[in-house]
C-alpha cells in the first residue's frame, strides 16, 4: 500500500476536490483498492462518501446538535485510541474498492487531547494504525485541513508521498514554502516521504496572474511541477452539493476538460515510481 498526502497550509487550493476525484478515479476507472482518510474537520471528504447527509449535518450543525452517528469510530478516535482495531473506523462508500475512515466536526479539538496524552509519540500514531491494513489496499489517500497541526503531522508522518495543490495567488505561494519546510522537517523522522509534485488547481492560463506564479515556482521548485494542471469547472461545486465525486457526477461521453486533466493526473500518480527528497 502506498500512502499519499495532499496538503498545503493555504486553505482553498482544492485540496478535498484532487483527493475525492483521484481516489474515485483510481478505484472505479483502475480497479485499485483505495482506503480515504479524512484529516479535516471540515469533513468535506467524508460528507461526500459516506452515509452523511449534508443537508441534515447542516441542519444539526445550525441547531447545535450531535453530529456524531451513535456507535460510529472515525480518525479522532484512531488517534486517541493506539489500541483500537482500525477496521472498526473504515466504512464502506456506494462505490466498489473505494473505503473511507471519517472526520467530525470535534477533530479539532483532538489536538489539545493529544498533546495532554503523553505516553506514546504524538505523530505516529496514524503509522501504526495504517500498518494494520497495508496488505488489504493498493492506496491510502489522505486528505488535511490548511494547518500545521499535529494531526496533519500524523498523516506526513505515515506518508510515502505528498501532493501540492496550488491556486494562482500570493497564499499559495506562501502556503508552498510553509509546507514545504514541513516536509523537510517531517522527513528527519520519516525519510520514506518525498515530495510527489506540485499542480495547478482551477488554473487559466491566459491571466497574466497565472503566468507569474507559475514562472515563480518554477524558479523555485521546478523539479516538482506536474505536467498537469486542472482548469477551472463548475462541476465539482456542484457534485459536491448532491455528494457526488467529480467522475460520477461528470458521467457523460463528452468529459469536461478538469476531468480529463484529473485522468491525467491518476494516471501520472500511479506511474511514479521513486520521487527525489527535497
Amino acid at each position: 500500500m502506498e500512502n499519499l498526502i495532499f496538503f498545503n497550509n493555504k486553505g482553498g487550493v482544492g485540496k478535498t476536490a484532487s483527493v475525492t476525484t483521484i481516489a474515485h478515479i483510481l478505484a472505479t476507472e483502475f480497479q485499485k483498492k483505495v482506503l480515504l482518510i479524512d484529516l479535516d474537520p471540515q469533513m468535506n471528504t467524508t460528507c461526500l462518501y459516506s452515509e452523511v447527509d449534508f443537508l441534515q449535518l447542516f441542519a444539526k450543525v445550525y441547531n447545535g446538535e450531535n453530529v456524531h452517528t451513535p456507535g460510529s469510530k472515525s480518525v479522532e478516535d484512531l488517534l486517541m485510541d493506539r489500541e483500537m482495531d482500525i477496521h472498526d473506523a473504515i466504512k464502506k462508500t456506494e462505490y466498489e474498492n473505494l473505503d473511507i475512515i471519517p472526520s467530525y466536526l470535534t477533530l479539532s479539538e483532538t489536538e489539545e487531547r493529544m498533546k495532554a496524552d503523553v505516553k506514546t509519540p504524538q505523530q505516529f500514531r496514524l503509522q501504526k494504525h495504517l500498518k494494520a491494513v497495508q496488505n488489504e489496499y493498493d492506496y491510502c489517500i489522505m486528505d488535511s485541513s490548511p494547518s500545521v497541526s499535529i494531526v496533519n503531522i500524523n498523516g506526513l508522518a505515515a506518508a510515502d508521498r505528498v501532493y501540492l495543490p496550488v491556486r494562482c495567488d500570493g497564499g499559495s505561494l506562501l502556503g508552498v514554502a510553509i509546507t514545504m519546510n514541513l516536509v523537510q522537517t517531517v522527513q528527519e523522522y520519516n525519510p520514506r516521504l518525498k515530495i510527489g509534485g506540485i499542480f495547478f488547481t482551477q488554473w487559466n492560463g491566459r491571466k497574466n496572474v497565472s503566468k507569474t506564479v507559475y514562472e515563480l515556482l518554477q524558479e523555485a521548485f521546478g523539479n516538482y511541477i506536474l505536467p498537469t494542471n486542472i482548469s477551472v469547472t463548475k462541476n465539482i461545486e456542484e457534485g459536491s452539493l448532491v455528494q457526488k465525486p467529480l467522475l460520477a457526477y461528470d458521467n457523460g461521453k463528452e468529459k469536461c476538460r478538469a476531468t480529463k486533466e484529473y485522468m491525467q493526473l491518476t494516471k501520472y500518480i500511479m506511474g511514479v515510481k521513486e520521487d527525489a527528497k527535497v
